[in-house]
């Protein structure tokens, strides 16, 4: 005979949930806003179509606003921009509340315009970079978008207003702008290092410092791509003549599997988002990616291909 024992009740104060709080009232939240996607979707499919295929002019646009060009995403580069400068902006209102000073206003007008230059930059950098995403990430891409878009439209009315000689009022909407922003910088922070969006995925990935054998070189078929385990390292592996090439079978973009890319010459490209590798130096052809691909040393012994990860400075 069986029982079921079950577990004591307890007070939500004394077993909270695995996430704090403001993560359940604001990243989850917004993660189950299903309405976004009827929003976001068509805007999404617009953005590809617009973006066309690797190598076409606009693509090559994309990949100036992705960051290709840079070995970096620009995005986070842009947003201390409006961040830092609104900040600027409120403290030198509180400054100039507290003794009306035209110095200071004139710097939180400054400051203020500053933060927008930045701010359309880093927009446009940010509908780039989210028009890759899917499901709850693009809700959340979306809503952050969004919010920052707004805001923008508050600090220019905050502008206006101040210029026309409305400056109390235009605190006013340069604090709920700042406010606003706070959130969805929260965000914004969630889509990184929550959610992974931007990072390098093949970052963490380990190695040997020994070489290991991975196959035997007469199962490697000239030009596939074949998919080994190098130490639990995924590579992918691609014989062209004589020479054997090797390099992460991870895409850094956002994970898809390179080996089931389509290769063009040299060059494979990852059939998630079209980021385009070099196979010979792991070097990035075309964004979205941003980061080059891991690279192996290869060497044939006893009729086995062993690799060995190179660390790249």
């Amino acid at each position: 005979m069986s029982s079921e024992v079950m577990p004591e009740q307890k007070s939500w104060a004394e077993t909270p949930p695995l996430n704090p709080p403001i993560r359940h009232v604001i990243g989850e939240f917004v993660e189950s806003q299903t309405w976004l996607d009827k929003l976001g979707e068509p805007i999404q499919n617009w953005l590809l179509a617009f973006f066309g295929q690797p190598g076409q002019p606009t693509r090559k646009l994309k990949d100036l606003l992705n960051g290709t060009w840079l070995g970096h995403s620009v995005h986070p580069v842009l947003t201390d921009i409006p961040l830092g400068s609104w900040s600027g902006t409120m403290l030198l209102d509180l400054a100039w509340l507290n003794q009306e000073s035209k110095g200071m206003a004139d710097g939180a007008d400054l400051t203020l315009l500053l933060g927008l230059l930045g701010a359309t930059g880093s927009v446009v950098t940010g509908v780039a970079d989210w028009s890759d995403q899917i499901g709850a990430d693009r809700r959340v891409g979306l809503m952050h978008g969004l919010l920052n878009g707004t805001i923008s439209i508050t600090y220019l009315v905050s502008l206006i207003l101040r210029r026309l000689g409305q400056r109390r009022a235009g605190i006013a909407f340069s604090t709920v702008g700042y406010l606003a922003s706070l959130f969805s910088a929260y965000l914004g922070g969630e889509m990184v290092f929550a959610k992974g969006i931007g990072v390098n995925h093949v970052a963490f990935e380990g190695g040997s410092d020994d070489f290991v054998a991975v196959m035997s070189v007469q199962d490697l078929a000239e030009g596939k791509l074949t998919r080994v385990d190098a130490a639990g390292i995924p590579a992918v592996l691609l014989k062209k003549g004589k020479s054997i090439y090797a390099i992460g079978a991870t895409c850094s973009h956002l994970g898809g599997p390179l080996d089931e890319g389509t290769l063009h010459g040299d060059v494979v490209q990852c059939p998630w988002h079209g980021s385009c590798f070099r196979m010979t130096d792991g070097s990035v052809v075309n964004g979205p990616a941003v980061y080059a691909e891991p690279t192996f040393a290869v060497r044939v012994r006893n009729g086995q291909i062993e690799l060995r990860r190179l660390e790249h400075a």
